[in-house]
């Protein structure tokens, strides 16, 4: 099926999913369409999203949570309405390799999600696929050794345009049904880390001793969740952080770090059974409305005390990270942190063929010096 235009739409952290649309967008202009890779952040739908059977619209993101980002399901939901326009959705998952072995990446509702969204809006989904690329969640795991992602990257460029072929063949493409259906019994895990989890794990990221205060992370990031404060300045994690890794993937000096240690620190303060306490409190104190309550609705001050803990949880870490941060800011604490994580001392990962300036934001771009962003 001939294609007129079409719009490669990527959220991307350390260049996989960029890469993705890259990859596919070729396999489209050699086809005689005119595509165009455009970050999701910087896209003008309206100008650039046609209408009808002959464009195409693809959405590439990698899977956080079993499940799409936040930012990329806030995207699709903004997309314009449009009427028979083809759409592909790829969503990139944690491929890892193991000796010879490659082992795949669960991209659970990810896909799909997003895919479901576009067909409420009348887009005509021709294609839904999850597509292995080396892990990169460096606050977890270190890089894989650069010959397992030449390997796993190989595979995934050979999958991803056989993919893009077959759409633009005419057919319907719709894989990874079985991580679907395991996705939707992962689906309490999602939302769990969708309204809560990302907004906790930027609370264990701090610069380490070897920062120099460039303020390149805050520009680099996608979310612009980065503000550099104090003097001299310092990168601070705002709850708008999506975790993508990016900021530890690119930092030149390789200054950004995730603290295990302050991570253990916070699972102790936090899974302090405040909630208990305080429905005990109010048990001890007014037993007469608990056991009314107990009756009317039963379970309710379970519940309560449940949420009075997730609560108390989210508090707690927010108004922790002040702390915490001014603490990474010393002589002494920052290399008490940085000797107390292994970020210290992992390989660091970003898509190989990927410099930072081929996905730093354009608004963002200009305030680059010549050649800083091409930090590699």
């Amino acid at each position: 099926m001939p294609y007129k235009q079409a719009a490669f739409y990527y959220w991307t952290g350390t260049g996989n999913s960029y890469r993705a649309g890259c990859w596919m967008a070729g396999v489209l202009e050699r086809s005689g369409a005119q595509a165009r890779v455009v970050q999701l952040g910087e896209a003008w739908p309206g100008r650039e999203v046609g209408e009808g059977c002959d464009c195409l619209l693809c959405m590439a993101f990698p899977t956080h949570g079993f499940t799409a980002p936040w930012s990329v399901i806030v995207g699709a939901v903004r997309l314009p309405r449009r009427r028979g326009t083809h759409a592909v959705v790829v969503a990139t998952r944690a491929g890892i390799r193991i000796g010879s072995l490659c082992l795949p990446g669960l991209e659970g509702t990810a896909a799909y999600l997003i895919a479901c969204i576009l067909l409420l809006k009348g887009y005509r989904v021709r294609g839904v696929m999850g597509l292995d690329m080396p892990s990169n969640w460096l606050a977890l795991h270190w890089g894989l050794h650069p010959g397992h992602v030449v390997v796993i990257s190989r595979r995934a460029q050979r999958k991803a345009e056989r993919f893009i072929a077959r759409v633009l063949g005419g057919e319907v493409v719709l894989w990874g049904l079985v991580p679907l259906l395991l996705g939707l019994g992962l689906s309490p895990i999602s939302l769990l880390y969708l309204f809560l989890g990302r907004l906790l794990v930027p609370k264990v990221f701090f610069a380490g001793p070897r920062c120099t205060g460039c303020g390149l992370c805050a520009r680099m990031c996608p979310a612009r969740a980065i503000v550099m404060l104090g003097a001299p300045p310092r990168p601070f994690w705002t709850g708008r952080c999506q975790s993508c890794q990016r900021c530890m993937a690119y930092c030149p000096e390789r200054a950004v770090e995730a603290s295990h240690s302050w991570a253990l620190a916070l699972y102790f303060i936090t899974t302090i059974p405040v909630g208990a306490a305080a429905i005990g409190w109010f048990r001890g104190h007014y037993p007469d409305i608990a056991e009314s309550l107990d009756l009317l609705v039963p379970g309710v001050l379970s519940m309560y005390a449940e949420l009075i803990q997730w609560l108390y949880l989210l508090t707690a870490v927010y108004a922790l990270y002040l702390p915490f941060w001014l603490l990474s800011r010393t002589r002494w604490g920052g290399r008490l942190l940085a000797h107390t994580t292994l970020t210290t001392v992992y390989r660091r990962y970003h898509e190989p063929e990927t410099a930072l300036d081929q996905i730093m934001p354009k608004r963002r771009r200009a305030e680059e010096s010549p050649g800083q962003g091409d930090a590699s």
